[in-house]
């Protein structure tokens, strides 16, 4: 319920701005913008696209193109903190992922209110690594993927595209995928011995919704 009152408040207010126009022509050949999640009132914010950066683009009054790039590196250390008399080793860990993806929308209508259709895909990666901190005699392991894995996806999608103004638009969609999921080997190497342990893979398919709304700021 909360979710939606969000939306009707959102709806209420753009309506208002709306009004001062006199005419929101809706998509049009060679409109570019950014896209954002949007939170809504009840938790105002616009964050990263899917997780990443994503940019659509109109290549006529009727078709657009999307993009999103995903990009997340991180590393931590941890202290050894070896005692009096004692030697250590500290311990760091990585976890670093990127993907892409693109779709392509086929709008129905050049108006304010915008339904379409389209298709996308999805491909992401990750990698990790970890290495605990020790304290000699103890001799450091170096674990690599344990969490790895790379997933392929591609789906169907039905949104509505809702122009606020000329150059502010919100979207919503939902989108029928299947992902395709492969996680990588994980590596323990410890003394220059390494033993690997196949981690397999998995699919799924279903019907999701693509965050709560979708922000677009064209330009």
């Amino acid at each position: 319920m909360r979710k939606l009152a969000a939306v009707l408040t959102i709806l209420l207010l753009v309506g208002s701005v709306a009004l001062g126009q006199d005419v929101v022509p809706g998509p049009s050949a060679g409109s570019k913008g950014m896209l954002f999640s949007f939170s809504g009132l009840s938790n105002l914010g616009a964050g990263t696209y899917e997780g990443g950066f994503g940019l659509k683009l109109y290549i006529s009054d009727y078709m657009a193109v999307r993009g999103v790039v995903q990009l997340g590196l991180e590393s931590t250390t941890t202290p050894a903190n070896p005692g009096i008399g004692q030697t250590g080793t500290d311990g760091s860990s990585s976890d670093n992922t990127f993907g892409v993806g693109g779709a392509i929308e086929m709008h129905f209508t050049k108006s304010r209110v915008s339904p379409y259709m389209g298709a996308g895909i999805l491909f992401a990666t990750r990698s990790t690594e970890e290495k605990d901190a020790v304290i000699a005699p103890a001799i450091q392991a170096t674990v690599k993927n344990a969490n790895g894995a790379t997933s392929i996806s591609i789906g169907v999608l039905l949104g509505v595209e809702y122009y606020v103004t000329n150059s502010v638009s919100l979207s919503a969609e939902y989108q029928l995928g299947f992902t395709s999921l492969s996680y990588k080997d994980r590596e323990e190497t410890a003394s220059n011995i390494t033993v690997t342990t196949k981690r397999g893979s998995g699919s799924a398919i279903g019907i999701g919704n693509s965050g709560l709304l979708t922000l677009a700021v064209y330009f």
